[in-house]
This record gives C-alpha cells, sequence and structure tokens, in this order.
C-alpha cells in the first residue's frame, strides 16, 4: 500500500509547495521513514492557505485533519499527531525495531526554548535563558552516561528522531537571542555532530531547513526582541 505524508511547507511563499518547512514533527516523521526504508510520497502544505485551491486539495485528502504531519497509508483514514504516526509505524514496519526506552532524554528542552525565544519582557530573560542552559546541562549528564553515538547506542532510534529536530532548533535560532549551546556541553555538540553522519538526518535537514528555522523564529520572538532584531 502507498504511504503519503504531508509535512509544513517552507516559509517562503515561492518554496512552500516545493521544500520542507520548519516543522521539527514533520522531520521526525520523515527520519523514522528513511529509517525503516520504506518508499513514500512526501507532499508540502502552505498552513498559511495562500493558495486556496491546494489547501482544499489538502483538507479533501487528509480529510479534515488539519495538524501537520499527516500519514495516508493506503485506504486507511488519515492520521495526523507526530506520537500517532511514529507509533503507527514502529507497528506497522517491525524491521528495523527503533523502539528504545530513552523516550525521556531532553524531554522538556523544546518547551523551555520556545518560551525563552518568545519572551517579550527582558526582565525574565535571564531565568528563562538559565532553565534553557540547564534543560541543556541534563541531556549533556544523559548522554555522557550513554554507551555509543546516540541516546540509545550507535543507531538512530525513535527518540533520535523526536529530539534532534528540536535541538537544531535551539543550535539555529538560539543565536537570534544570544544563545548559543555553551561548549562545556561537549556530549550535546558531539551528538549533534555525530547525527550528520547519518543520512537520515542530512536528508532531511537541509540548508533550506535551516535557513526556514531562522526565519519561522524572527516572527515568533518577543515583541521587544522581534523590534530590535528589525533594526
Amino acid at each position: 500500500m502507498s504511504l503519503t505524508i504531508f509535512v509544513k511547507g517552507s516559509n517562503d511563499p515561492f518554496k512552500v509547495h516545493r521544500e520542507m518547512g520548519d516543522c521539527p514533527s514533520s522531520q521526525r516523521i520523515l527520519m523514522i521513514l528513511r529509517l525503516k526504508g520504506l518508499q513514500f510520497q512526501q507532499e508540502y502544505v502552505d498552513l498559511n492557505k495562500k493558495d486556496p485551491r491546494k489547501w482544499e486539495e489538502f483538507v479533501k485528502r487528509s480529510q479534515g485533519r488539519l495538524k501537520i504531519p499527516v500519514l495516508i497509508h493506503g485506504d486507511f483514514e488519515p492520521m495526523e499527531d507526530a506520537d500517532t504516526i511514529a507509533a503507527y509505524l514502529e507497528d506497522t514496519f517491525s524491521e528495523p525495531n527503533l523502539s528504545s526506552n530513552a523516550t525521556d532524554a531532553g524531554r522538556d528542552l523544546y518547551s523551555k526554548f520556545a518560551l525563552f525565544m518568545r519572551n517579550g519582557k527582558p526582565e525574565n530573560d535571564a531565568k528563562l535563558r538559565s532553565a534553557l542552559s540547564k534543560e541543556l546541562g541534563r541531556l549533556n549528564d544523559f548522554l555522557k552516561q550513554r554507551p555509543g553515538a546516540y541516546l540509545d547506542g550507535d543507531h538512530l532510534r525513535l527518540p533520535d528522531c523526536n529530539l534532534l529536530p528540536k535541538l537544531m532548533h535551539v543550535k539555529e535560532a538560539g543565536e537570534l537571542k544570544g544563545f548559543v549551546i555553551p561548549q562545556e556541553y561537549d556530549a550535546v555538540l558531539t551528538y549533534l555532530k555525530e547525527a550528520t553522519k547519518q543520512r537520515a538526518f542530512r536528508d532531511t535537514f537541509t540548508e533550506a531547513v535551516k535557513n526556514d528555522i531562522k526565519e519561522g523564529w524572527k516572527k515568533k520572538l518577543g515583541n521587544s526582541v522581534a523590534t530590535n532584531w528589525r533594526r
């Protein structure tokens, strides 16, 4: 049965139907599909609905599922929600086995990052920056205790597919507010470096996605920071 995955298109209106955008959940599922060695069709969705015809086509094909990514497998009902899709792919296509018990690694990283980036009150920045740094420190400690290059050995597994796209948002967009992953978190930096050796990661984290992450977060920055950035 055919597999079709709908992912978020680029923030660039001229590329929105040709390149993937800054959605970590979309990259997560694309990594899993590649690690499973599955053949699939990839469709890009313009969540800004600039082209009503294309948006209506997506709504029809997804049967009203609007939370990207959306997976269609044969004649089964379309699925939305990255957790649901990841579990379905693991259960349906059991080889290679990507399951792992390292699911808590970096669990709160993205939420801490988003709070820091969206904060528009300068007086709260130091506290939020510290919380983000501490979360990275916890991840660094976890990685130091684990054998292998990744969260659970020398092969990417489901938790890596979930964490790596979010960690790349921290790395690429954090600089918009002057945040850089501290050098003392050497295990985190090594983890990112090792990830680039894997095609499943490289093929889904392109230069276009990197640029889209920065452009996307520029629009989400706290008001005071966004104003300074535009200047």
